[in-house]
């Protein structure tokens, strides 16, 4: 599965991992529960912290899903 290449490519990369996290952010709309769940699968899996992926929706101008 594509998820589970970008979070093993990420591994020890916070800064990397950050980065894919706002990627992934901007090319989806999230408007769906299986586009909330990817962002949560994402996150967990490149141990993003709450208040770390909710500063990028802030940045990207998105609320947290």
């Amino acid at each position: 599965m594509e998820t589970e290449k970008l979070i093993a490519a990420a591994q020890g990369q916070p800064q990397l991992a950050a980065q894919i996290y706002a990627a992934s952010l901007l090319a989806i709309e999230v408007d769906t529960q299986a586009e909330k769940d990817y962002l949560g699968q994402l996150a967990a899996g490149m141990d993003l912290s709450p208040q770390v992926t909710g500063r990028i929706h802030e940045m990207v101008g998105l609320q947290p899903a």
